[in-house]
């Protein structure tokens, strides 16, 4: 990591870089499908998926449970990095009881 990415301001903090600074970057350019998710599932990371890509996911393998007391989660998927007003979060199970 580069040092001048983390020494900043505080007039370089606003509210919209702090929204979108834990935003995944997607899957980089000649990486396979789904090779992202699992970076992000090895860091125990939340992750959010559409309606499509949760099918492809296997939480319980992975170690992971559903927030079923969200009833909706906007954002975008982490699987196929599409817009989803109706999402599903996933938090790992040692993480799942503080929020």
């Amino acid at each position: 990591m580069n040092l001048l990415n983390v020494i900043r301001g505080e007039s370089f903090w606003t509210p919209a870089r702090r929204l979108f600074a834990g935003q995944s970057p997607g899957r980089g350019k000649g990486r396979l499908p789904g090779g992202h998710v699992g970076d992000r599932e090895d860091l125990k990371k939340a992750l959010l998926f559409c309606q499509g890509c949760v099918r492809k996911f296997n939480h319980i393998r992975a170690g992971y449970t559903k927030k079923r007391n969200l009833p909706v989660v906007r954002g975008r998927c982490d699987g196929c990095q599409e817009y989803t007003p109706q999402g599903h979060l996933m938090v790992h199970h040692t993480l799942a009881n503080l929020c």
